[in-house]
C-alpha cells in the first residue's frame, strides 16, 4: 500500500498480557487504546484490529463504537479499524468519512466446504462470516459443528440491508444519541447498561 508521511503509526493489533503485573489480555487492549487516543493527531495512521474481544459482547461493542467514533469525531486521522461487530458498519451512514471494505474469501463450488482466503481488499462490509466453517476445515468434531451451526441460527438477528426495522436498530440510534463527550465513564457505562435493559 502507498500511504502519506505521518505522523505517527499507532496500532493496537494481537493479542498479549503481563499477568505477572497484574495485567489482562483486556486490561493491555484498553491501555494501548488509550495511549492510542491520547498520542494521535489528524496526521496519524491508526490500524485497530479486533476492539472489545476481551470482555462481554455489550461491553465490547459499546467500547468498539465509542472509540471508533472518537476517531472520526475527533482526531479525524485515516483510521485501518477491523471489527466483528457487523453493527459498526451502520458508522457509514451517519459519518461521511467512514467507508466500509471487507477482505474476500471463495467457498468451494462442490461439497468439500472447502474455504480459501482470497485476501483482496473490497468495498462494502462483509455479509457473512466463516468462523464456523473455518472450525469445520480444522477438523472440529461434527457433532459440535452441528450444534455451533444450530446455536449461530438461533442468534443471528442482524440483516445489514433491514437493520433499519430491527431491535439494534433502535439501540444504536438510542446509542448515537447519548452525550457521550459530556459524560464521565461511569455516566457513559450507566446509560450504555440502561439501554440494554
Amino acid at each position: 500500500a502507498k500511504i502519506n508521511i505521518v505522523h505517527h503509526l499507532l496500532a493496537r493489533v494481537g493479542a498479549g498480557d503481563l499477568q505477572d503485573r497484574g495485567i489482562s489480555t483486556f486490561m493491555a487492549e484498553m491501555l494501548e487504546a488509550s495511549s492510542i487516543l491520547r498520542t494521535a493527531t489528524n496526521r496519524s495512521l491508526i490500524i485497530i484490529d479486533e476492539l472489545g474481544r476481551g470482555t462481554s459482547t455489550f461491553d465490547g461493542y459499546g467500547l468498539a463504537r465509542a472509540i471508533s467514533e472518537y476517531i472520526v469525531q475527533n482526531i479525524g486521522c485515516t483510521t485501518v479499524f477491523a471489527t466483528h461487530f457487523h453493527e459498526l458498519t451502520a458508522m457509514e451512514e451517519t459519518e461521511k468519512r467512514v467507508r466500509n471494505c471487507h477482505v474476500t474469501a471463495k467457498k468451494a463450488t462442490d461439497e468439500s466446504n472447502e474455504l480459501a482466503f482470497l485476501y483482496e481488499v473490497r468495498p462494502g462490509p462483509c455479509l457473512e462470516s466463516f468462523g464456523i466453517q473455518v472450525a469445520e476445515m480444522a477438523n472440529v468434531p461434527k457433532a459440535v459443528v452441528r450444534d455451533a451451526k444450530r446455536k449461530a441460527a438461533e442468534l443471528e438477528n442482524f440483516d445489514y440491508k433491514r437493520r433499519k426495522d430491527t431491535k439494534s436498530s433502535a439501540f444504536l440510534d438510542s446509542f448515537k444519541a447519548l452525550p457521550l463527550k459530556s459524560l464521565s465513564m461511569v455516566d457513559k457505562r450507566n446509560a450504555v447498561m440502561k439501554l440494554l435493559q
